[in-house]
């Protein structure tokens, strides 16, 4: 009976914590107070603050873990809405995946080289720009560590949406099916989540580049393993 109170309310604190840093977004639109970026950080302070291990936190954030697959399929409906404009572009989309996946994954490597990295750090690194539930998928089947494969999945969609916008602008990138696709491709779920700030059509075509990003990189990163490593 505790440990199911216990998981409520851990379910129910990150909730609130979520709409009420939501709240504070909306009011004060700054990259840095999105609502993922403080909602992890504010729950990371109080484990700290509390002494409370992630174990014990997992107690209900396990559940909020779950419910992942269910998000992610359910982007499929954005996309049907827009089914017709995402055709339209679907060779420009394409074209940014397969050369966003390619250039991922092959500076990753290129680093890893460089600064002596080892095959397990490598092989956990290289997914680190797709989807968690497939990045993980990955890094296990070439024989890396899937959880720190997730951390850096983590740190990835987080530098991409926190920095990501910033150097698009800079780079003169105005096009916001660019900067949408960018975002899903780069960051995942955390770049679609910004994509939908932009309205329904970039948020298609990001969900669109994180879906197919995911399944190039299936292809791709165990065939750049087999070769290089």
């Amino acid at each position: 009976m505790i440990h199911a109170l216990l998981a409520i309310g851990i379910v129910a604190g990150t909730v609130t914590f979520y709409f009420l840093f939501r709240l504070l977004y909306l009011k004060y639109p700054y990259p840095f107070l999105l609502p993922v970026v403080t909602t992890t950080a504010f729950i990371l302070i109080l484990l700290l603050l509390f002494n409370v291990s992630y174990e014990d936190y997992l107690i209900g954030g396990e559940w909020l873990s779950r419910l992942m697959g269910p998000a992610i399929v359910a982007l499929a409906f954005p996309l049907y809405k827009q089914r017709v404009l995402v055709l339209r572009f679907s060779a420009m989309i394409g074209g940014a995946v397969l050369i966003g996946v390619f250039l991922g994954f092959s500076t990753v490597y290129g680093f890893a080289v460089l600064f002596g990295f080892d095959d397990i750090l490598t092989a956990s690194l290289l997914p680190k720009s797709i989807t968690a539930p497939v990045a993980v998928e990955i890094s296990a089947a070439l024989h890396g560590l899937p959880t720190l494969t997730a951390a850096f999945v983590l740190v990835a969609g987080f530098s991409g949406i926190l920095f990501g916008p910033f150097l698009m602008k800079k780079v003169g990138i105005k096009s916001l099916h660019g900067k949408s696709i960018a975002l899903g491709g780069a960051s995942h779920a955390l770049g679609i989540s910004k994509a939908a700030e932009y309205g329904n059509v970039p948020l298609s075509m990001s969900s669109i580049a994180m879906t197919l990003s995911a399944i190039v990189a299936s292809f791709l990163i165990p065939v750049f393993i087999w070769i290089f490593l």
